[in-house]
């Protein structure tokens, strides 16, 4: 019986230590692996942040800002090419716009409408808005019937000329008949159909 208990004890001990070596082994083996993994050299992987890495956005360039912007007054465009119009509006620090339309009284290229008008006056950085005739356009072009002027004040021909789309001319003379200020005469007869922006002068009387 005594014999049976030392032997009992024995097996105890042995599994102990055996346990307790194999725990051990198990540990020093993870620690090795992992030092030589660390050793190894491997790139870490990195997320790039928003924006970095690749190629770089284009920047936009802001629009030029004019400090201090002065009120100049609109030059005639009339018949310039786009060129000559784009130059002489640089000079006047404004920018220009270009909208084409068939248009055969004008050759190609020529500005046969502009806004603002000529001698508004518009403030240095903004827009000219300028008809450009081009032929080569399909469709048919537009005819507008001219007005009756006279007996108008030249305010109010003017306004009514321009919102047709003619540019205005100007001629002014003595009539009996009608007093300061008043359209007595037009170089287009009443009815007649023309293109867009041609140029109708009015006759303005400076009394009698």
């Amino acid at each position: 019986m005594k014999s049976k208990i030392v032997m009992i004890l024995i097996l105890l001990v042995a599994t102990f230590f055996f346990v307790t070596g194999f725990l051990k082994y198990q540990n020093n083996l993870q620690e090795t692996l992992a030092k030589e993994i660390g050793d190894s050299g491997l790139p870490s992987l990195e997320i790039p942040s928003e924006g970095s890495g690749g190629e770089e956005d284009p920047i936009e360039e802001e629009p030029s800002v004019i400090e201090n912007p002065e009120r100049v007054e609109m030059l005639d465009l009339y018949e310039m090419t786009e060129e000559e119009a784009e130059e002489v509006l640089a000079e006047l620090k404004l920018t220009m716009e270009v909208l084409e339309e068939k248009n055969s009284s004008f050759a190609t290229g020529q500005i046969f409408f502009q806004e603002p008008y000529v001698e508004e006056e518009i403030l240095q950085g903004e827009t000219v808005t300028v008809y450009v005739s081009n032929q080569t356009l399909l469709g048919e072009e537009e005819k507008i019937a001219v007005p009756m002027l006279i007996g108008l004040s030249e305010e109010e021909a003017v306004k009514e000329l321009r919102s047709l789309g003619f540019q205005v001319g100007y001629e002014y003379n003595p009539a009996s008949g009608y007093g300061e200020g008043m359209v007595y005469s037009q170089n287009y007869l009443v009815d007649s159909k023309v293109s867009k922006g041609t140029r109708i002068t009015i006759r303005v009387s400076t009394g009698s």
